[in-house]
């Protein structure tokens, strides 16, 4: 059994290949096994050392004309010329050097607020914890909407189907099953089996136990490719490379030429005309143009900060001016990733909830129980109950409000048969779950 790749195993077999069981690791196992592997992260490419970037910001080709600039200064023995064009570039790389460090910090500080989560079973409870904590071994539990923090073999499923887009670029949802498979010719990708990091769950559930986390997964492998990719500039930085190389070769053109003209055609000497000349130099590169353009970015910048917007470069604020329409998935995005019912229909009569969020205390108008559609509203939250796989949890004092594990639409349906009353226990046990079809878009429905 050992020499059989993991997809070629049962889902018994698969338990004992990576070391769990049924009822999930330990937290002494996972523990282990978390500092054995390490964190479930990507690793991120190396970033410039603060010296090397603010060394980028006083090296460029404008910047070099105005330091040999204010050196031919000293020369001419003009020190506080000299000094007063360095002071101009050294402000215009500390402001350019600040704004950038600045977006940097506030990137690092946004990925730690906005942790990915998942789902998993240890010590026979179903818990949910940072994706970052999950180890080989794990048992995930899938449901529709998930997305999946590791790779990992399928043990048990119901209709299961992923989006493989980021890894394959097939937009069809891939079909998977728990059931061994003993194709060779498959590669790893398309596997029945077998579920990725990076992909997402389009319908159904099921349970999974991790086989690899980290760079070792599928999608670390694709992140271990892209990071050997150079960074390309903006169209914004590029024009102001251009822009920059041919206005400091014009003045220093005009210079050298004001120079000749100078000693040979006027007579001037030597040492005027030199001044001259750097004068004109100084003068006809734009020390401002840098600063001015930053300037306005970081203005831009700080505008969407107000609204909510984090710009990673300030030189991306150009591309925004591109844009006319925006996409974006709100759930959990610009709400609070909660679902309230507030209506419901039944037996021709539309009756209103009160209450908000998951925690489930709210009233309905009319009183269901004082009108004829009682037994039909039952039956309604009964059904609403027994084709569910979310759970509730009261607040903690690490999350004061009740929350939920599972798909919002289906923890709002179990709020609203807790509000109506019904003991889910009772339910439960006088019709335990045998077999479930999970909800289809050509059904319309979810059966147990």
């Amino acid at each position: 059994m050992d020499s059989l790749p993991l997809h070629a195993l049962r889902p018994g077999e698969v338990y004992t290949a990576l070391e769990t069981s049924t009822h999930g690791l330990t937290q002494d196992q996972a523990a282990a096994a978390l500092r054995l592997y390490g964190s479930n992260t990507l690793s991120e490419p190396a970033h410039l050392p603060l010296w090397r970037l603010l060394l980028g910001h006083i090296t460029h080709l404008m910047a070099l004309v105005l330091w040999a600039a204010g050196l031919l200064a000293f020369i001419a023995g003009q020190p506080a010329l000299g000094v007063a064009i360095w002071i101009v570039v050294l402000i215009n790389a500390a402001f350019s050097f600040w704004q950038e460090y600045r977006a940097q910090q506030a990137m690092q500080a946004l990925s730690q607020l906005l942790p990915n989560h998942a789902r998993l079973i240890r010590d026979s409870e179903e818990i949910r914890l940072p994706a970052s904590q999950v180890v080989p071994g794990d048992l995930l539990v899938l449901a529709e909407g998930d997305n999946i923090p590791a790779d990992a073999r399928l043990v048990e499923e119901f209709g299961l189907r992923t989006n493989n887009t980021t890894l394959t670029g097939e937009a069809l949802p891939a079909r998977k099953t728990s059931d061994a498979s003993l194709r060779d010719d498959l590669t790893e990708l398309e596997q029945p089996n077998l579920v990725f990091a990076g992909t997402s769950v389009v319908s159904g559930t099921g349970r999974a136990v991790v086989s690899a986390t980290g760079m070792l997964t599928q999608f670390g492998r694709i992140v271990r490719l892209t990071q050997q990719i150079r960074e390309q500039p903006s169209p914004l930085q590029q024009e102001m490379r251009r822009l920059t190389r041919r206005i400091s070769l014009i003045a220093l053109a005009i210079g050298v030429g004001v120079f000749s003209v100078g000693t040979l055609e006027v007579g001037m000497p030597l040492f005027e005309a030199f001044l001259l000349a750097i004068g004109i130099v100084v003068a006809a590169v734009p020390e401002g143009l840098s600063p001015t353009v930053t300037l306005s970015l970081a203005i831009a910048v700080q505008r969407l900060a107000q609204r909510g917007v984090l710009v990673k470069k300030l030189a991306m604020v150009e591309t925004l001016g591109t844009i006319s329409v925006l996409a974006t998935d709100k759930s959990g995005t610009l709400t609070q990733n909660q679902m309230t019912i507030r209506e419901v229909w039944v037996g021709g009569q539309r009756l209103t909830v009160s209450g908000v969020g998951y925690e489930p205390r709210g009233e309905f108008t009319p009183p269901v129980r004082a009108t004829p559609v009682a037994g039909e509203f039952e039956e309604l939250l009964s059904a609403a109950l027994l084709c569910n796989n979310s759970r509730l949890n009261p607040p903690t004092a690490e999350r004061p409000q009740w929350t939920c594990l599972g798909d919002q639409t289906e923890a709002a349906l179990r709020v609203l048969a807790l509000k109506g009353g019904l003991d889910q226990d009772d339910v439960l046990s006088q019709l335990p779950r045998v077999h479930e079809l999970p909800f289809d878009a050509r059904r319309k429905r979810m059966s147990t």
